[in-house]
């Protein structure tokens, strides 16, 4: 039933449960379908005539089909008139202001929707929605995969799934959004879109932009604001009630520019208001991250692929009367070919493509272009030059703009006082006064047809002036998110939050091209903020990762000066993921960057996520980014075979032309075995395999065992004999450099004796739990050979034959540069032997990278502490002392207890690396922190100018005060434009006893 024949019923429930008797009506109820034999009987059992006749409508009628109400109201005429003329009478009132709302908005619609105006100077050349419109689809994410909705297609009911009440759609700006949303009411107002749409399954819809919610304390009253006509003679209440009684889409546009302080909207999402009717949202990327939770369905509008983009082109030529091969040169310059893909910027060209022939190589070009022809045409009318224009009405008229975006509008008190005078800088042509949807608009105030528009202009103050002055902006609008502790703030991790300023800063970086010290050090704000450098694991995501900020602004630049390289290389990340959502222009300034000539070879790994999802040109961008000598290796996880056999074939891996090393993880939900053909190239060099089961490991093993593998791992995978013998044949291979053979308790012992004739072995990442003589002899074997440059162990107990073998023979092992030792974390640690005879000798090492995940105690940590001083060229340094270890029990004690390091013995540690002064990475993790420690910690950041990654995840108790804590705080937030950093805390129990 209807929701206004529900009210309508329950309106007037009084008066049927004094006068109706339900037998009464069972006839024509039954005749008409509405309710079955078994509905009157269980009214029937009921004891009061009242409570059969709220049985009758509550409990069944309420619940029937549209069809109840007149079945229903009908049977009342021969008996109970008055009932009868009851229904007639509401039903029509609420009908006739229903009929009326919907007449006024449907004529506000076509009159001031049927066109669009992309540039606000050609106000005399609007583009009509319904020529130039393009069919889009939207992309709907779920659990990573990615399906297409047809737009109309969007309100369809859906055999397996209630219709959405709150959905939301995301996209760039310029990608349509606005336009999406204009279509969809036009084409209400016009009844002129398709019969399975579902878009006229809604009595009423309601388009607004957020803005006009912003001062408005009911939807009825921003609906008698922006829509309604002054003389309509409808009363809010009136509008009230029919919102309530009829089928409403509300379509909101343009979150991102008004959600501050806007309460009625966060309201209607939250469905505090409007529970039971539709919204469409619509809002730029990243702006709802907090309230995704309320919305049923959240989409994505794509960008335009090839045909969309022809097909754009040839509508909007035919719009203006312009022949389509005037653009055949704009379509085929591939200098400006990632702009095409946007509806706003594609216009733009070509509308700009009209008035002069211009070379555009970036979106920061197309705007400088674009302001550049409104000044030209303004300053002929106001007979001014293009240099005057910009002194005596632009310079002004950027500061306004500045000030104002934030809020998306600018008020007229906020253009009063400017030099030039309000007059002037309307002429000019950016502002259009009210431009809102809104006929009793009375407020005088002015904004852009577009905010993309604003934030050109606010950018261009920006690049006005100084160097410190955009530094500040830059360091401000890199929102920091901090997570505190309920007593004190000992958990702090700084997260930028970037979205809303990131299209200022786009055309900022652009716009500094030929100021390099400028460029130069926002580059290194941004890098630094943006922990551009890091890659952290524990903050893993499928999602497009804050630090490809860089990478798309990049793009902005023709090329990138020397000095500029520099700056990039220095804090090149080592590791790169993409993300599901990243855009092209991630990958073109991954590839601008990695194919830097002094980049080193062979330092970037790529890890990749659902490539099959991702769009043609995406594919070729990653083609190319494959191609780039710095990248060494890429990572993928498919979900089934298909998957797997596009990845490999789309990008050529292990082809010349293309990455030769791959890691395959296997996904959770990947039940099938792999292929027996597995189309590996050729070239294929290298091969790390994750999680498989023993005949999947057994298929990959046998598709590389004629490759002539350089680096060979198997990690956490499961092994059987077959799986055994294609590795020993493997080490035949006397071009493998570099074997890992981890996990899952698989003795990896009787490898030994083919590593051990290994002639150029420079990496072993290895679990011994166990291994006999032979075996230590081999073993004894590679260590002296000595042409080891990183040696791990994992999860191997230390057994003592382990102890001794390693130890003694650290003075003959002058290659090593980096050591790694990780502990089995099966958790009995009571009884767990100390870690420092190990370490015994460890100063004879001149190592750079060591990593120590590990259950320490005081000996273990002072025996490194004393040979941290004996390498010079240490630039990463891990200590994990795991919190997970902190509380134990013992067999003979079945109280917890746990055990700490000495807060000498961290001072000590830390003092030690104080002196680092080439450490580049640094993870301290389960140390405890006391008031004491303070100090020397901060000296550390001060004294490690190097620096690039410092991780601390700090145990502490009432040891570490208030005051201490900030001291530390204050150190790292003084810092933290120089040094990426993340801190987090765990509080200890407090000990039994005190």
């Amino acid at each position: 039933m209807e929701e206004r024949h529900k009210t309508l019923l329950i309106k007037n429930l009084v008066k049927f449960t004094n006068d109706l008797d339900p037998k009464d009506v069972y006839d024509e109820l039954l005749e008409g379908g509405v309710i079955t034999q078994e509905d009157t009987e269980r009214i029937n059992h009921l004891v009061t005539r009242k409570e059969r006749v709220r049985e009758l409508l509550m409990g069944v009628l309420v619940r029937k089909g549209p069809e109840a109400f007149p079945v229903f109201r009908d049977a009342l005429k021969s008996k109970y008139c008055h009932l009868y003329d009851l229904l007639t009478e509401g039903m029509c009132a609420t009908d006739s202001t229903l009929d009326t709302v919907k007449s006024e908005i449907r004529d506000h619609y076509k009159d001031r929707l049927r066109s669009i105006h992309p540039m606000q100077w050609l106000p005399a050349k609007p583009l009509t929605l319904k020529d130039v419109y393009v069919k889009r689809a939207l992309i709907k994410i779920n659990k990573g995969e990615k399906t297409k909705i047809d737009i109309d297609q969007l309100f369809a009911p859906n055999e397996d799934e209630e219709p959405p009440k709150r959905v939301l759609v995301e996209g760039d700006p310029g990608i349509g959004k606005s336009t999406l949303c204009h279509k969809l009411a036009y084409e209400w107002s016009q009844n002129s879109c398709s019969d399975q749409c579902g878009g006229h399954s809604f009595d009423l819809v309601i388009y607004l932009h957020a803005e006009h919610l912003q001062s408005q304390q009911t939807i009825e009253a921003a609906i008698m604001t922006h829509l309604l006509s002054q003389d309509c003679d409808i009363s809010s209440n009136s509008l009230k009630q029919v919102l309530k009684t009829s089928s409403v889409l509300l379509i909101v546009d343009a979150y991102d520019e008004a959600y501050k302080e806007n309460v009625l909207l966060d309201q209607i999402i939250e469905k505090k208001r409007l529970r039971n009717s539709t919204l469409l949202l619509t809002s730029r990327k990243n702006f709802l991250r907090d309230k995704l939770t309320y919305f049923d369905c959240q989409l994505f509008l794509d960008v335009y692929d090839e045909p969309q983009q022809l097909e754009h082109v040839m509508k909007l030529a035919k719009h203006e009367n312009f022949p389509v091969a005037q653009f055949d040169l704009l379509l085929t310059n591939e200098d400006i070919r990632g702009l095409y893909d946007n509806p706003l910027n594609l216009t733009l060209l070509c509308l700009l493509h009209t008035e002069e022939s211009c070379s555009l190589g970036s979106r920061t070009e197309l705007y400088s272009a674009m302001h550049e022809l409104i000044l030209s045409k303004a300053g002929s009318r106001m007979k001014l030059s293009i240099d005057d224009m910009e002194q005596q009405i632009m310079r002004p008229f950027y500061q306004v703009v500045f000030d104002a975006y934030p809020k998306s509008v600018i008020q007229e008190e906020q253009l009063k006082n400017i030099s030039c005078g309000l007059e002037r800088i309307l002429q000019v042509g950016y502002l259009i006064k009210d431009v809102t949807i809104s006929r009793l608009q009375e407020k005088t105030r002015f904004r852009f047809t577009h905010m993309t528009f604003m934030e050109f202009l606010a950018a261009k103050h920006l690049a006005e002036v100084t160097n410190q002055e955009r530094r500040t902006w830059l360091q401000n609008s890199l929102t920091f998110a901090m997570t505190t502790h309920s007593s004190i703030g000992l958990q702090v991790r700084f997260n930028a939050n970037f979205a809303p300023d990131e299209n200022v800063a786009t055309f900022l970086f652009g716009l500094l091209e030929g100021n390099l010290e400028a460029l130069v050090q926002m580059t290194t704000t941004i890098m630094d903020c943006t922990q551009f450098s890091l890659h952290n694991p524990m903050f893993k995501t499928n999602l497009c990762n804050e630090s490809h900020k860089m990478f798309r602004f990049i793009c902005e630049l023709h090329k990138l000066n020397p000095g500029l390289q520099d700056v990039v290389i220095k804090r090149c990340p080592s590791k790169i993921s993409l993300g599901d959502n990243c855009s092209a222009k991630c990958l073109k300034g991954m590839v601008i960057i990695c194919s830097l000539q002094n980049l080193k070879p062979r330092s970037i790994y790529l890890d990749v996520n659902h490539i099959c999802y991702y769009p043609v040109n995406h594919i070729i961008l990653l083609r190319e980014l494959l191609k780039c000598k710095s990248i060494d290796s890429i990572e993928f996880e498919p979900e089934d075979n298909r998957q797997l056999k596009h990845f490999l074939e789309a990008l050529r891996i292990g082809e010349s032309d293309s990455v030769q090393h791959l890691k395959i993880t296997k996904f959770h939900s990947y039940k099938e075995l792999p292929p027996r053909e597995i189309p590996f190239g050729d070239e294929l060099r290298g091969i790390h395999l994750k999680g498989f089961d023993k005949l999947s490991t057994r298929r990959y093993l046998e598709a590389v065992s004629k490759k002539s593998l350089t680096a060979l791992t198997v990690q956490d995978c499961d092994l059987d004999d077959r799986c055994m013998q294609i590795m020993s044949r493997q080490m035949l291979n006397h071009r493998l450099e570099n074997v890992s053979l981890l996990g899952n308790s698989n003795h990896m012992g009787r490898l030994l004796s083919r590593l051990a004739h290994l002639p150029n072995l420079r990496s072993l990442e290895i679990c011994l739990t166990e291994m006999n003589q032979f075996e230590s002899e081999q073993f004894e074997k590679i260590l002296k050979k000595n042409t080891l440059q990183k040696l791990a162990f994992h999860n191997c107990g230390f057994f003592v034959d382990l102890y001794k073998l390693v130890s003694s023979n650290f003075s003959k092992m002058t290659s090593l540069r980096e050591l790694e030792m990780r502990d089995s974390g099966d958790g009995c640690y009571y009884n767990f032997p100390p870690m420092h005879p190990i370490l015994l000798g460890i100063h004879h090492l001149s190592l750079q990278a060591i990593r120590l995940h590990y259950f320490l105690r005081d000996a273990s940590l002072l025996a490194l502490t004393t040979a941290i001083p004996s390498w010079p060229q240490l630039q990463e340094l891990h200590i994990v002392h795991d919190p997970s270890t902190f509380t134990f029990t013992r067999p003979d004690d079945p109280e917890q207890f746990r055990y700490e390091l000495t807060e000498a013995t961290v001072q000590s540690l830390i003092r030690a690396i104080t002196k680092c002064h080439r450490l580049k990475t640094l993870l301290l993790k389960g140390v405890k922190i006391q008031d004491g420690l303070v100090p020397d910690l901060c000296k550390m950041t001060d004294s490690l100018l190097q620096l690039n990654t410092f991780q601390l995840l700090f145990q502490y108790d009432e040891t570490l005060t208030v005051d201490g804590f900030e001291s530390m705080r204050a150190k790292f937030v003084q810092n933290r434009g120089k040094l990426p950093w993340t801190c987090e805390h765990k509080k200890l129990p407090v000990k039994r006893g005190n």
